[in-house]
């Protein structure tokens, strides 16, 4: 019986390395993007209430997430934001909520900040099992800087 654990476990392991499905995102990836100068401006963290408020997500359904939102919204609209969900229904849910944000930010940006409207039309949003990541920043080179993460 111990041999067939250690076989499993190895089995396991070796998958892992193998390129098994991916986990998700991983809350220091927003630390990954930073740090590629793909955001204007100074970058201010959001408290996991202000998200669940601001995304309009259950704050029970959210295990962890960090999120950045431009400091200087009246002149762009960046914002970068990875949640870890209870599970992939919850993911789904807020990867919605994440889509409404972004078309509301392209409404009222299109009055009041016409400059940041092609940001948030280069808004990248993916889901992957339970977690959601939304990015607005470079649009010309945020999507391959996200699909380099995984």
């Amino acid at each position: 019986m111990k041999r067939i654990l250690l076989s499993v476990s190895s089995l396991l392991l070796l998958l892992s390395a193998c390129g098994a499905p991916q986990s998700g995102y991983a809350l220091d990836d927003a630390q990954t993007l930073l740090d590629a100068g793909l955001f204007h401006g100074n970058m201010g963290p959001l408290s996991t209430d202000t998200v669940a408020v601001l995304y309009r997500i259950d704050q029970e359904t959210i295990i962890e997430c960090v999120s950045y939102l431009s400091a200087d919204t009246a002149i762009n609209n960046d914002e970068l934001t990875i949640l870890i969900l209870t599970d992939e229904d919850a993911a789904q849910v807020a990867e919605s909520a994440c889509r409404e944000r972004v078309e509301a930010q392209i409404k009222t940006a299109q009055n009041y900040t016409p400059a940041a409207v092609p940001r948030l039309e280069g808004a990248v949003i993916h889901r992957i099992k339970n977690t959601v990541l939304l990015a607005v920043g470079d649009p010309d080179r945020l999507p391959q800087a996200v699909n380099e993460l995984h």
